[in-house]
């Protein structure tokens, strides 16, 4: 009697799940609960299905745990669940079909209630074809690739037009397996793995497949170098022109190099021409240099230009001055080319260099003292060779200047300039020197208008002896700044002042008539002679002038 009425409850329990299963939405009453089962709950679960294809059934889920399959269309009761949240998954659902709400979701379930939900399953139709994607990938020089790309054709039937890195998509494709080729593909290009291939599609997807083709070089290049040689004023001025199968040409210099491109490969003729008159071209003007595709070849040509008469050359003036020290010219010549044109200074035995013009050349030796002369013309005519160098000696010969007594060795002084006394602040300036024609000797000045420190007046002071730094330059027995230049001396030197600093002068003597050999042991007493203004303030061509000009007075010594 007692499994009798067990049985019993579970009828009656299955015929309420029923009742719940169609009643749980919205617009049904609450679930009702089980009688006899106070402490577990039920889970009903309701499959509907709509749309084509569709399939047979699924499974569901429940905590990832308890599964039961279901039909598209029917309900699935999960009995003896505890109370509480559950999770509820419909699993089988194929790729044509959705599911409308959460999958998986949460369902709450009460002790002896039964509660439900539905999953609502509509579906499409499936897909009957697929795409096909074709790429390529060209690598290779520009001017390598084929310019107008190539043809992909599916099943030897649908074909189309890819660039040499394009893409193309053919739809509507069968599922299953199609041949794709790829063609148009030029001579110097190949195609990796080869440019025919079978490929799978599959219904509702796009299959790739790419194609990598590698262009090798065309062309080559030739470059020309020319390398002449000669002096620089007889090389062509305007260079020559490299001509290529008597077609193309292109100027190119003495030394220069041109290069041209995109040649087919094989051989190629190079002719030089342009040439000036005087230049030759080492194993002709006219040669043949073959090409490779890929590579740059080479030719040279070796040009001598011989000279013309036209070009540069170089003239070396040299001066070689005889006679006594003291009579030689004490600051050197100048030479003179073409009147003028081009000058340097020149000492009395030395040599100076001209670059010019080839061609016949006037050459001039001037600034030479009164008692030196030149041995042979003067101006001379020298031929300068085109890219060589021509010589020329001037010789001078340098007399005494002995002023009237034969040669001088001494000129001694003392006196002063300014008529007022020396003292500080007057006009006055006073001298005292004793110079000798070997550069030996002393000389003080004095000026009392330049005062330093307001009373000291300013000294000028020549003694080698004393002060090494000082020193005669140049004694000269013959002098413009007087009236009989041949009764003059003149006196280059460095002397110090009294402030330290070093100072280069030229001093001036001229020797009255009654001192019958000037600078040759004369003693001077001197007076200041004509508008000079005092004498450290004086300048010459040669510089400062002190105690100058100065008038000799007296006896012979």
């Amino acid at each position: 009697m007692a499994r009798r009425t067990g049985w019993s409850l579970v009828a009656a329990a299955a015929a309420t799940l029923v009742v719940a299963g169609a009643c749980n939405d919205s617009q049904s009453p609450k679930p009702r609960a089980l009688l006899g089962l106070p402490d577990v709950g039920t889970l009903a679960v309701t499959v509907t299905t709509s749309g084509s294809n569709t399939p047979g059934g699924y499974t569901i889920v429940v905590d990832g745990s308890s599964s039961q399959s279901v039909g598209a269309n029917a309900v699935a009761t999960f009995l003896g669940l505890p109370p509480g949240s559950h999770t509820v998954f419909l699993s089988g659902v194929p790729s044509n079909c959705s599911v409308s709400g959460a999958n998986p979701r949460s369902v709450s379930l009460i002790a002896g209630v039964v509660a439900a939900t539905t999953f609502s399953v509509g579906c499409s139709a499936l897909p009957t074809t697929g795409s096909l994607t074709v790429t390529t990938a060209t690598s290779g020089a520009s001017g390598d690739v084929d310019p107008d790309g190539y043809t992909v054709s599916v099943d030897g039937s649908s074909s189309r037009s890819i660039g040499a890195n394009g893409s193309v998509t053919f739809s509507g494709l069968s599922a299953g397996s199609h041949s794709v080729a790829l063609s148009g593909v030029a001579s110097n290009c190949t195609v990796s793995g080869g440019n025919t291939r079978t490929v799978s599609v599959t219904a509702g997807s796009t299959t790739r497949t790419d194609f990598s083709i590698s262009c090798a070089p065309t062309a080559g290049s030739l470059s020309v170098t020319t390398s002449t040689s000669g002096a620089s004023g007889d090389l062509d001025p305007d260079g020559y022109t490299v001509t290529l199968d008597g077609a193309t040409s292109r100027a190119i210099g003495d030394n220069g190099t041109t290069t041209f491109s995109g040649l087919a490969p094989g051989s190629h003729t190079v002719v030089l021409s342009g040439m000036a008159a005087n230049c030759s071209v080492s194993g002709g003007t006219s040669r043949t240099v073959s090409v490779t595709a890929g590579s740059t070849g080479s030719t040279s040509y070796s040009v001598s230009c011989a000279p013309t008469g036209g070009g540069t050359g170089s003239l070396t003036v040299t001066t070689a001055t005889s006679g006594a020290t003291g009579d030689l010219d004490p600051d050197g010549y100048t030479v003179s080319v073409d009147g003028g044109a081009a000058s340097q200074p020149i000492p009395d035995n030395g040599s100076v260099t001209f670059t010019g013009p080839a061609g016949d050349h006037t050459v001039a030796l001037s600034g030479l003292a009164a008692n030196c002369a030149v041995s042979g013309a003067n101006p001379r005519t020298v031929t300068v060779p085109s890219g060589g160098t021509a010589t020329t000696t001037f010789s001078v010969s340098c007399g005494p200047t002995g002023g009237g007594g034969g040669g001088g060795v001494e000129v001694v002084g003392r006196g002063q300039i300014g008529s007022g006394s020396p003292t500080p602040g007057s006009d006055a300036t006073t001298f005292d020197f004793d110079v000798r024609a070997d550069l030996t000797g002393r000389f003080t000045g004095t000026d009392y208008a330049d005062l330093h420190n307001g009373t000291t007046p300013a000294t000028l002071t020549t003694d080698p002896v004393a002060d090494p730094a000082t020193s005669f330059r140049a004694y000269r027995n013959s002098s413009s700044a007087c009236s009989d230049p041949t009764r003059g001396v003149e006196v280059d030197a460095v002397g110090r002042e009294d402030t330290g600093s070093l100072v280069s002068y030229t001093m001036t003597v001229c020797c009255s008539a009654d001192v019958p050999q000037c600078g040759r042991a004369a003693t001077a007493h001197a007076r200041r002679v004509g508008a000079q203004s005092r004498g450290r303030a004086c300048g010459t061509a040669r510089g400062p002038v002190i105690a100058s000009p100065l008038w000799c007075e007296g006896r012979a010594v």
